[in-house]
């Protein structure tokens, strides 16, 4: 009898839990995502920043110094793209979270209802 009396309480406690180890496996997911798309900015950012220093070390005459200015227009527009880019990603990242737990939580408002 206590053996099913604790099979009971242990089977509740797992109905009560489940909804948030359910949100927050939804949330560490979105985490990850977030976490993946910065480190590829940041990739993207620092290699854009790494070809500036290389291109600005290779500045010896007016030459050189005229083509490197001529380069960052480029470079802004390098920059910009990729800043739209990431922003669409981090756009995207962040509906679809809102879409997921949107369905997270009707699903759970669903189960909660009494039968009627």
């Amino acid at each position: 009898m206590n053996q099913e009396m604790f099979k009971s309480f242990n089977d509740q406690l797992q109905q009560v839990f489940a909804p948030f180890n359910q949100f927050n496996q939804l949330v560490a997911e979105n985490i990850e995502q977030l976490s993946r798309l910065q480190l590829e900015s940041l990739k993207a950012y620092s290699t854009i920043g790494n070809e500036q220093v290389k291109s600005a070390t290779s500045i010896t005459d007016g030459q050189s110094l005229a083509t490197h200015g001529s380069k960052q227009l480029e470079l802004i527009t390098k920059v910009s793209q990729q800043l739209m880019e990431d922003s669409q990603k981090f756009s995207q990242v962040g509906q679809t979270f809102k879409q997921a737990a949107d369905q997270f939580v009707n699903e759970s408002v669903k189960a909660a209802k009494p039968a009627k």
